[in-house]
């Protein structure tokens, strides 16, 4: 660690082109909207590519989706980039290129400086729009056959054969409660009653969310980003009451990251973390 990189996060509406030196700080940054079709989105890649490639040998990338051991995307709900292999095309303007997954970079994140740094077991996610994940199991980030950790669509017994996401994911607020997350979210910072109360009812689907999460994995913490993060005030209680009557230890560990660049921090050590694993 300690030189310059190149860190890249693709994500559905944005992407940013950052240069982040040792201490995390940003040097030079471009925020673009990401296209809707692969030839637009070549575009964009190339031209900011071409402008950082003279500032590191290295890119670090995420990307709002998975991708195989040869850097091909294999699983991109949101991008016009499904079976495109991503690593290819950057490698044209970087010498070294490593890319992962919003989420893992996330876990990449809090393993080298977050909550995981003195932890060996954790759950990540992403709770915003849905709800992304990733897995840290004996300090390495599980990835299964390459679509581990896909929590949010996970079955609840709340309401069955349905995602939990599709509960308490942020996309889908309005329908089942008549406001959006952040009109919810205002609401409830008025004093209003209903919005609170059905703050209250997320926190409980979501402790019996963890609660489950909890009995597979018995992870050491639980660390939670997103933009629910800014609602936690009054999710927190009732998904602390849930776990304290429905797990076997009555207790987990629950920290909540609001930092609003944890991906693109993250991304800084994606070459540092597979040079510790050998592989990411």
């Amino acid at each position: 660690m300690g030189k310059k990189k190149v860190c890249i996060d693709i994500g559905g509406t944005k992407t940013i082109f950052a240069v982040l030196d040792e201490s995390l700080n940003t040097e030079n940054s471009v925020y673009v909207d990401t296209p809707d079709n692969l030839k637009d989105f070549l575009e964009v890649l190339n031209k900011n590519l071409n402008m950082f490639r003279l500032d590191s040998d290295t890119a670090n990338v995420s990307v709002a989706g998975r991708v195989d051991d040869s850097g091909k995307v294999i699983f991109c709900p949101n991008l016009p980039i499904n079976n495109f292999n991503l690593k290819k095309a950057i490698k044209k303007y970087f010498k070294k290129v490593y890319i992962d997954n919003d989420a893992n970079c996330f876990a990449v994140y809090e393993i080298f400086k977050g909550f995981l740094k003195k932890k060996n077991n954790g759950v990540i996610l992403v709770w915003g729009t849905g709800i992304g994940g990733s897995l840290v199991l004996n300090g390495r980030i599980y990835r299964g056959s390459g679509l581990a950790s896909e929590m949010g669509h996970i079955k609840t017994m709340v309401e069955p054969e349905t995602d939990t996401e599709r509960l308490v994911g942020g996309r889908w607020l309005k329908e089942r409660f008549g406001y959006s997350g952040s009109e919810l979210q205002a609401l409830a910072e008025s004093g209003d009653i209903y919005a609170i109360s059905k703050f209250k009812k997320i926190g409980e689907i979501f402790g019996r969310y963890l609660s489950s999460l909890s009995y597979l994995l018995d992870p050491e913490i639980v660390v939670i980003g997103g933009s629910f993060v800014k609602s936690w005030k009054f999710l927190e209680d009732s998904v602390k009451e849930v776990i304290k009557n429905e797990t076997l230890r009555g207790k987990l560990e629950i920290k909540t990251n609001d930092d609003k660049f944890y991906v693109i921090r993250g991304c800084y050590f994606l070459d540092d973390y597979a040079k510790l694993h050998n592989k990411l």
